[in-house]
């Protein structure tokens, strides 16, 4: 609580005169409540309530949430167009069950070699030439070529080859491996540990004149079973 100070003319007090603060009780006010001064026609300064401490916070909170929801309409609305012009080519047109040649059957081993795929690809807009659509690896066993997937079954990670440890041999072959979970297989494209729920996804493999080609599809993953997307 703040205190006003009468002041009184000096011809009308003595200085003997004792006036006590309780006398001057009519010029306390409480600060509890503010007020500004605004300027009248007549040019007196009038003293004009504020709103309530309670009141600004409620008009504080509307402004920041309509702030809020107009800023996130405005982000939203972009970022979901973007997504839509990125991922249309999925959904317009796919590139899955086509052959394509990859490699000669004499630069084959039975050492898996990965190989990109590339293609053309194309939505409402656009043709994209040249696109990497997926990767395959490829091996050769006798005269018979296997061809595999290269995304891990389990959630589409990209596998790897490299010396990891055999759980079933307890020996360090090289071996299939998801760097993402550690989802194991071996050479043969099989399961070594529970982590994915099924194989490798083996591909269709044709043999022309010496030249290899695969037929390439996508799969669904973590599912037992094998089905095509």
């Amino acid at each position: 609580m703040g205190i006003l100070h009468a002041v009184v003319p000096s011809d009308t007090l003595m200085a003997r005169d004792v006036y006590p603060v309780s006398q001057f009780h009519n010029f306390t006010f409480t600060m509890s409540k503010k007020v500004t001064d605004t300027e009248s026609k007549t040019g007196e300064k009038e003293k004009k309530p504020l709103s309530s401490p309670r009141q600004e916070t409620r008009r504080d909170f509307f402004k920041v949430s309509v702030a809020t929801g107009v800023g996130a309409c405005a982000v939203g609305a972009p970022v979901c167009a973007a997504v839509r012009l990125v991922t249309a080519p999925l959904f317009v047109e796919s590139v899955s069950g086509k052959f394509y040649t990859l490699a000669t059957l004499d630069s084959l081993t039975e050492t898996p070699q990965k190989f990109a795929l590339v293609d053309d690809k194309k939505d409402a807009w656009a043709t994209l030439s040249n696109q990497k659509i997926g990767s395959i690896f490829l091996r050769k066993i006798g005269d018979e070529v296997q061809a595999f997937h290269s995304l891990c079954p389990h959630m589409g990670c990209m596998i790897q080859t490299g010396r990891k440890m055999n759980p079933k041999t307890g020996a360090e072959e090289e071996l299939f491996y998801c760097p993402c979970h550690a989802a194991l297989f071996d050479l043969e494209g099989k399961r070594l540990n529970g982590v994915a729920p099924r194989d490798m996804d083996s591909l269709e493999v044709k043999i022309e004149d010496g030249r290899v080609a695969v037929k390439f599809e996508n799969f669904t993953f973590s599912i037992a079973d094998k089905k095509v997307t």
